[in-house]
């Protein structure tokens, strides 16, 4: 186990060293590759870059309300459930106050 945390406590410091020495491998835009503003290739990298964003966003909003199912069948578990509808409906628009 050892082993492995120092692999990682090496690896960590070196990959940020490589980006810091390295910054020419870390331009992404499309000015930065050398393209026109306007140009195809231009609009397909942007699209690309929306495109990654849109998939991260929708798998980071899946895993949060996986998280809250999670946390809502616990307190279902624990009898708790009736705190935890009463809160829902108080975050509602029109809720209780």
């Amino acid at each position: 186990m050892t082993t492995t945390c120092s692999s990682v406590a090496r690896a960590v410091p070196m990959a940020a060293a490589l980006l810091v020495l390295a910054p020419a491998v870390a331009a992404a835009c499309p000015i930065c590759f050398g393209l026109e503003t306007g140009s195809d290739e231009a609009r397909s990298l942007n699209w690309a870059v929306f495109t990654l964003l849109g998939v991260t966003g929708g798998v980071l909003s899946g895993f949060v309300g996986f998280m809250f199912h999670l946390l809502k069948r616990s307190r279902q578990a624990l009898g708790n459930d009736a705190s935890f509808d009463a809160a829902a409906r108080r975050a509602e628009p029109g809720g209780e106050s």
